[in-house]
């Protein structure tokens, strides 16, 4: 049915939108197996030079914006509103770099709806934004969407992924209350260091089925058992927990030294990690010596208490080399401030972490990557911390990590005296002029403008993201059955998959096909898979969840306008602005109108499948 109605002009849209999918992939691949360009704790014999995602980034947004369609962007002209516009402005200035214009209100009200929501805006909510006069509307959709129901959703189901919470590792009566208490504390702007701490101090003595163990999920997740499921290995269990904690909130990978020293290995990855030692780690992963995580058997719940008897160096490993013996201290990595023996260990190791710089520099580098889509340090995992410093003497061919310090310090100080509150740095985010640059650049973009953000850099969306837009674009919602969880506010079932508490809440084989071709977490085994792929496209085009969906039936959107007495140009303009956020250039007005002319209905369900292969659905632009 799809196949038939368009002939050439559809064969080149698609034939694009393939083209660019396996220039991405194509891109991440290089990216992997190039000769300088390995990932971080990966060790290799050739000279490494520090290499950030610019080329790849940089790429896939050249070739995106050249196949969208030509619009005028805002004529507004761009004041520097915050620090985050003095910092990369003020580069740009210094350095004569030109960027580009503001995105129209259009592109801002999709881009932004994405980037707090995970969803597009409806037709309704996008021509009541464009409509608006007001000089500070942009600020007030801000507001808007920070306080509403969707940016806790989407938040929260992405912090789920972040820490990989599932079932399957922590039990169903965790996770429903680990995903419930994350919700809360979003929804309450819950100061990110407090949220931090009360996961790493997180205790359950009796059972954590109960509410108040909830933060406990965190640091059941990393709990490894010895010979049988039942028997823990507590040592392990704490190295986990010190490699997951450094990783999440310091943005610094210490997998490497948990099994050998950084001399003679790490020279090539890391300047930091080549002077620390399995002895420092171990000091590290002695602040959780005396935590028992335990499974209850065949009950699906852990306890977790503080009960132990430190930190065995002379414990046996089943997932790294053994360990050499001798006493250890708590101590801290970063300061090497030792613990009080005579006090709770992991208190001390919550206040120590959130305290110094790099909890606040990590974290909103990490929140940066989702609304510019690189990071001021990327990966955002990989932090070199002698590499910080731009006035820091390197050796060849090391330099700076961070693409503009300042702006990272700056940020991080302004984060932590905000309470750490991460409304208000996305709302920071989001208000800068920076971040309402177009991704359309006028002129000649050279490579070396990428660090400076002289323009907005495109995205594909997630997975969740896809699925949404397109349940949204269509009003056909899944209205998936979910397991048995209890919230505030009980969900009977989902419309939106980040309703969901994991990938696992809902069971919908097709639904959940969908989700994975486009590279979902399963949160046990492995994370977020990104980059395009030819199937992705083939799933567009022929996956029952896509054309099942168009059908002029089950009260899609399609049935609701056929059957209206709007005209077909008007039919033709809902459609647009429901699923591409835009209206119709003249030229595609007049070929869809011509397909309405022969069959209304079947020209609808064929214009609707169209557009939700284009690329301007397919990407946060």
């Amino acid at each position: 049915m799809r196949q038939r109605a368009f002939g050439k002009t559809l064969f080149v849209m698609l034939w694009a939108i393939l083209t660019i999918w396996l220039g991405a992939s194509s891109l991440h691949a290089q990216k992997s197996n190039a000769g300088k360009t390995r990932f971080p704790g990966e060790h290799t014999e050739e000279k490494l030079a520090p290499v950030r995602p610019d080329r790849q980034v940089s790429d896939l947004t050249h070739q995106v914006t050249a196949q969208l369609p030509p619009t005028k962007s805002s004529q507004q002209k761009i004041v520097w509103r915050n620090l985050i516009d003095q910092h990369l402005f003020g580069a740009m200035q210094r350095d004569a770099i030109p960027h580009a214009p503001l995105t129209n209100d259009y592109e801002f009200c999709r881009r932004l709806y994405l980037d707090l929501t995970g969803r597009i805006p409806t037709p309704a909510q996008l021509n009541a934004f464009v409509s608006n006069n007001a000089p500070d509307k942009r600020d007030k959709l801000i507001e808007e969407l920070i306080a509403s129901p969707a940016w806790v959703g989407h938040w929260g189901y992405w912090y789920g992924d972040l820490v990989r919470a599932c079932a399957n590792r922590i039990g169903n009566p965790t996770l429903k209350h680990f995903d419930a208490w994350l919700r809360q504390s979003f929804k309450a702007d819950k100061p990110y260091d407090q949220l931090v701490s009360e996961m790493l101090t997180a205790t359950a003595p009796n059972t954590n089925w109960m509410p108040d163990a909830a933060p406990s999920g965190f640091l059941t997740r990393w709990h490894i058992t010895g010979a049988t499921m039942y028997d823990d290995n507590y040592e392990d269990t704490a190295d986990e927990i010190i490699v997951n904690a450094a990783r999440l909130f310091l943005g610094v990978n210490y997998q490497c030294i948990s099994c050998h020293g950084g001399k003679g290995f790490l020279e090539k990855v890391s300047l930091d990690l080549v002077s620390k030692k399995r002895r420092d780690f171990w000091a590290m992963a002695a602040f959780f010596g005396n935590t028992r995580i335990r499974v209850v058997p065949y009950q699906d719940r852990y306890t977790i208490t503080d009960d132990g008897n430190g930190y065995d160096t002379k414990g046996w490993s089943q997932v790294r080399l053994q360990r050499e013996g001798g006493d250890i201290q708590p101590t801290f990595i970063l300061t090497g401030e030792k613990a009080d023996p005579r006090k709770p260990l992991r208190p001390q190791f919550a206040r120590m972490l959130t305290q110094h710089p790099q909890f606040a520099r990590a974290t909103v580098n990490l929140i940066w990557k989702q609304f510019f889509g690189l990071g001021l340090v990327d990966p955002v995992d990989a932090f070199d911390l002698a590499r910080q410093d731009p006035k820091a003497q390197l050796p060849a061919p090391w330099t700076c990590q961070p693409t503009n310090t300042d702006l990272l310090d700056a940020l991080a100080r302004d984060f932590a005296a905000h309470r750490f509150s991460l409304k208000y740095l996305m709302r920071t985010i989001s208000r800068s002029n920076a971040y309402q640059l177009s991704s359309r650049f006028d002129g000649d973009w050279k490579e070396g403008y990428t660090p400076y953000f002289a323009r907005h850099f495109v995205r594909q969306l997630t997975a969740e993201q896809m699925h949404d837009a397109i349940s949204q674009a269509t009003l056909v919602f899944g209205n998936y059955k979910r397991r048995d969880w209890t919230y505030e506010t009980p969900i009977a079932s989902a419309r939106f998959w980040t309703e969901a508490a994991s990938p696992e809440d809902i069971n919908s084989g097709e639904a959940k096909n969908f989700l994975r071709t486009f590279g979902q977490a399963n949160r046990e085994q492995f994370d977020r898979q990104p980059g395009g792929s030819i199937l992705q496209a083939m799933m567009l085009m022929n996956s029952p969840f896509v054309t099942n969906r168009v059908l002029a039936e089950n009260g899609s959107l399609v049935e609701q306008l056929v059957k209206s007495a709007k005209s077909n140009g008007e039919l033709v303009e809902e459609l647009y602005l429901a699923t591409l956020s835009r209206h119709p250039l003249p030229q595609e007005k007049q070929l869809a109108l011509s397909w309405l002319e022969k069959d209304r209905r079947q020209g609808a369900e064929d214009l609707h499948w169209s557009l939700l292969n284009k690329l301007d659905f397919v990407f946060n632009y």
